[in-house]
């Protein structure tokens, strides 16, 4: 039976091209034939799951949206012809994203030993293999991508001048900043607890970068998918040494994928990449050849953080949304340094005003607030909530469908499920129903919360 090493990814482009290099690189080590899915549903669950109606402005900013591109404008005919398969036609596959599998050796022997015609290979294959030969992976990568890939006449001429545009400015560092869907109003990830919180960059943090290294005499190069709020770092920071990528390609004519593809290029052509794990700066940092990014939340400890995002807040003059989006990380940041339980709550309250529709910043003021030992506090504004948002609330803390984002926070329900606070005790009850399992491995921290919950140790919970 003929065997194939496949990547099925319906997210993003930067984990799909991940993907199909992964897949590329499992099949040249097992002599086995690659092949690779280019399904068009993320276009159909962004517009109706995420609310995503988006392509290339949003309330007056010029975005880069997530909007994917026919397989037929990215690859050569041939490429499409002899790798691409119609997932229609996919009825027996193993998925690395499914199973349990530990490491790449232990993934080939499901391969030789499987009845499977279909093997999918994980895009994260060098981060959480530890038994991946890096040094390789990374050789055949950057050969993969720029030889074995085929891409149409129109994608190559974007590679080529991207690569151009580098051999020009000469050496530079790049700093990405993603954002975009993770932080504006059009699409629902912002709400997801923490979930996309450390794919985004703050900005406060992102022009502390960009100070940094043009005070080293040192030329930077910035990508984002959010372009108005780049255009802001640029009217504050003026330096013949700071370029901006959407200066460099055409924004009105290319599509979101050509940019990324533009960008990806020009980001790996960098001698450092500043970036979070996403998927863009990983996919640079391997075409590259060397896999190596610097984190921006690795970059600083703890303290010089906070101190960061509190020196820089007003710095700028950004989106309501992305003004939230940087209070909710002075609130994650404060929590932290043991900031006043009293400063957290304004950061929630103030991100509240900005994103009036993100529950998130609810759920964590009813937290904060019962981390103070305020439970009664808690269960009014609990009451207050349900008068106009009950519905949204509790969807977001207990959805019908899937695990909530909030497990840890769901804790303070079980540690003060008193029945004198109705609300408190409801959301109490309705956790048990939902998510069993998650508590009773819990309950030991449950009973020491109850335990200490009269103390200062409260906050810990």
């Amino acid at each position: 039976m003929e065997k194939f090493i496949i990547s099925n990814r319906e997210d993003s482009n930067g984990t799909r091209f991940l993907g199909l290099i992964s897949a590329f690189y499992v099949a040249k080590r097992n002599n086995i034939k690659p092949c690779f899915t280019w399904s068009e549903s993320i276009e159909k669950l962004v517009a109706t799951e995420m609310n995503l109606q988006v392509d290339k402005s949003f309330s007056n900013q010029k975005i880069i949206s997530t909007n994917i591109d026919l397989k037929e404008d990215i690859f050569a005919q041939n490429f499409i012809n002899a790798y691409c398969i119609e997932q229609s036609k996919i009825n027996d596959i193993f998925s690395v994203y499914k199973e349990s599998v530990n490491g790449l050796k232990h993934f080939e022997e499901f391969i030789k030993k499987g009845d499977k015609t279909f093997y999918e290979a994980p895009f994260w294959m060098m981060y959480y293999w530890k038994d991946v030969d890096k040094e390789d992976y990374l050789k055949q990568a950057k050969y993969i991508w720029e030889n074995e890939i085929v891409f149409t006449p129109k994608i190559f001429d974007i590679i080529t001048s991207a690569k151009k545009q580098a051999e020009k400015i000469e050496n530079y560092i790049a700093l990405h900043i993603r954002n975009g869907d993770t932080v504006y109003s059009y699409a629902n990830f912002r709400k997801y607890n923490l979930s996309t919180t450390y794919h985004a960059t703050p900005y406060e943090i992102a022009i502390e970068i960009i100070q940094k290294e043009l005070s080293l005499g040192n030329k930077i190069v910035v990508f984002t998918d959010d372009i108005s709020s780049v255009e802001e770092i640029l009217r504050i920071v003026k330096s013949k040494n700071i370029f901006f990528a959407n200066d460099l390609r055409d924004f009105d004519s290319l599509t979101p994928t050509q940019m990324l593809i533009y960008d990806i290029t020009l980001m790996s052509k960098a001698d450092k990449i500043y970036g979070t794990y996403s998927a863009v700066t990983r996919l640079s940092s391997i075409i590259a050849g060397h896999g190596q990014h610097i984190n921006p939340y690795e970059l600083f400890s703890k303290k010089e953080f906070y101190n960061v995002m509190k020196k820089n807040f007003n710095l700028l003059k950004l989106h309501p949304d992305q003004k939230a989006f940087s209070l909710f990380h002075l609130y994650l940041s404060g929590l932290k340094n043991n900031e006043k339980f009293e400063i957290l709550e304004s950061y929630l309250k103030m991100a509240l005003e900005f994103d009036n529709e993100n529950d998130k910043y609810r759920i964590y003021i009813v937290d904060c607030l019962m981390k103070q030992g305020k439970i009664k506090a808690a269960e009014e504004y609990l009451q207050e909530i349900f008068k106009t948002r009950k519905k949204e609330f509790m969807s977001l803390l207990l959805p019908n469908k899937g695990e909530s984002s909030f497990l840890k926070l769901l804790i303070n329900y079980h540690i003060n499920n008193s029945p004198k606070y109705k609300h408190i005790y409801d959301i109490y009850l309705k956790s048990l129903e939902c998510i069993p399992k998650y508590f009773h491995k819990k309950r030991h921290k449950i009973t020491l919360g109850k335990l200490l919950k009269k103390t200062c140790l409260r906050k810990r919970f």
